[in-house]
């Protein structure tokens, strides 16, 4: 079965090098099947379209109606939110905490206002534990906590932007490397207080600005998407007095940076 980058190589005429559709891909400038695809390796099966877009694709907004349910009871619904969609009050009724539009993950929504109140006093005691992976550049190879304050430095080119100030809030993430390369790293993040923008801000301060991110990296290089993913949550359900531990499948996406 061939492989994504070989069908493009073979649709083109060989009028470029797998070495430029390599980089096309990665640019987000090829299709499967109309979708925007990222993964070089991928198999083809006979009658999958390929496509190299001559004009700068369009980012795919998913629909919350498409978000899928990793757990729910009669409290709470957790969502495996994707890239795209707003952490939004008026959209998704009962969110009692936030993930930026750019980050994908576990988003907990409540089904009564009872539940809604104690889970965002969870949240204001800082009794859920957050896990988040990411995909940032430059080799990590350790762990670390970073312990720098961060405060709001307003809109910087159209975007909300914060930064690490002395005289600005409390905020601590612990930072453990997964795995590296010469270009890029998978590290695993706990924040331990819950900032704005915390984990970008913090892997920014260390030189490993965050894969995607357009507000904080500087990185000249096109992706399709911010590479954060919240995929993990534990805590006491404070109805149920249960312990639940939640976790999301990371995305497919992210493979694409360690091939094996």
């Amino acid at each position: 079965m061939e492989k994504f980058v070989d069908r493009l190589f073979e649709i083109c005429g060989q009028s470029l090098t797998k070495t430029k559709i390599r980089q096309l891909i990665d640019q987000g400038y090829c299709t499967l099947n109309g979708t925007i695809h990222r993964i070089a390796t991928t198999p083809c099966k006979r009658g999958d379209r390929v496509e190299i877009l001559k004009k700068e694709p369009q980012l795919q907004i998913p629909k919350l109606s498409s978000m899928p349910i990793v757990y729910e009871d009669q409290y709470i619904k957790i969502y495996d939110k994707p890239v795209g969609i707003e952490s939004d009050k008026k959209k998704l009724p009962g969110l009692v905490h936030r993930l930026d539009k750019e980050t994908s993950g576990l988003l907990i929504t409540a089904k009564t206002d009872v539940a809604q109140a104690a889970f965002e006093k969870l949240f204001r005691d800082r009794k859920i534990d957050k896990g988040y992976v990411a995909i940032v550049h430059g080799p990590f190879y350790h762990e670390v906590t970073i312990d720098l304050p961060i405060a709001r430095l307003g809109r910087i080119q159209g975007f909300e932007r914060f930064g690490i100030k002395k005289d600005g809030l409390e905020a601590k993430t612990f930072v453990r490397s997964i795995k590296a390369n010469k270009e890029f790293s998978l590290v695993e993040c706990f924040p331990k207080t819950g900032r704005t923008h915390q984990i970008r801000v913090h892997l920014n301060a260390l030189d490993h600005p965050i894969v995607g991110d357009l507000v904080y990296s500087t990185s000249k290089r096109r992706f399709e998407r911010m590479y954060l993913h919240a995929k993990w949550l534990q805590f006491v359900h404070p109805i149920l007095n249960q312990k639940m531990v939640i976790d999301s499948s990371l995305p497919e996406a992210f493979s694409r940076f360690f091939p094996d």
